[in-house]
């Protein structure tokens, strides 16, 4: 075990982990109270004025990911990362990590997400949300829409069925909102699972319970040709609820087998 601990450097990356989530901090304030009003400021055009509001964050995002692969707080490997971020595309992915939408969203331009709704009412990141035009999750009529808008629209969308981080050891409970989303926007989506071992930034876990020896990301992408057909069926709650049970064996598999 303390050979273990050397070999990984945990007190470093604990120190590093500390850091990134520091310098996270202040790029959402710098993003919020610097950039989303001059962006408000130079773009009168709503559609123009989220892509470029996007972009930044997109950016922001990949600098963080760079900076805690450099500091050696873990690993990770994305192959066909150019799976991602086609137009119009519904992307859907199990949810292990805290860091999970950073990754997706530091690889897709022009990404669109559901956030909290009670972030919107954070005055720290309010600005960036509202300026990048993402989704609050405060109605589910109004979110499957503004989804199926946002597709519809060219853009990427990023969700995670499950709504909220897993627990591990514990069977995941996938929510109907994905499957309505595909239904409304008439998309097969586009599959990511992702493995982190061993596991961080787990749901109920503080941001310094780092492991004992550095973690590695694995994140797979599964085109519709790979598992099923797209949902060109109506809209109902049948529909919905067997794309989920489809969804929710897909990824249980997928994520066994890995």
């Amino acid at each position: 075990m303390i050979k273990q601990v050397r070999k990984d450097f945990y007190w470093w990356r604990l120190l590093a982990t500390a850091c990134s989530f520091t310098l996270f901090g202040l790029g959402g304030l710098v993003l919020s109270f610097v950039f989303s009003p001059l962006l408000n400021i130079i773009y009168r055009d709503n559609t123009l004025r989220k892509r470029k509001a996007r972009c930044l964050v997109q950016y922001v995002f990949k600098s963080f990911i760079g900076f805690m692969r450099f500091t050696g707080i873990y690993t990770y490997s994305m192959p066909n990362q150019d799976q991602l971020g086609l137009p119009g595309q519904l992307i859907l992915a199990n949810h292990p990590s805290l860091i999970d939408i950073v990754f997706l969203i530091s690889r897709i331009p022009n990404a669109n997400c559901i956030v909290k709704a009670s972030l919107f009412s954070n005055p720290f990141i309010r600005g960036v949300l509202v300026t990048a035009g993402y989704i609050p999750n405060d109605d589910p009529e109004k979110i499957i829409e503004l989804a199926a808008q946002s597709i519809a629209c060219g853009e990427s969308l990023v969700l995670f069925p499950e709504g909220t981080r897993s627990i591990p050891g514990r069977e995941p409970r996938f929510q109907r909102g994905a499957a309505y989303i595909a239904l409304r926007a008439k998309v097969t989506p586009t599959l990511v699972t992702i493995h982190c071992n061993p596991p961080m930034l787990m749901k109920n876990t503080s941001w310094y319970s780092i492991p004992m020896s550095r973690p590695h990301f694995q994140f797979q992408i599964y085109t519709e040709k790979q598992y099923r057909e797209p949902p060109n069926i109506q809209e109902t709650p049948v529909a919905a609820r067997k794309i989920t049970k489809q969804l929710k064996t897909f990824f249980l598999r997928s994520l066994q087998s890995e």
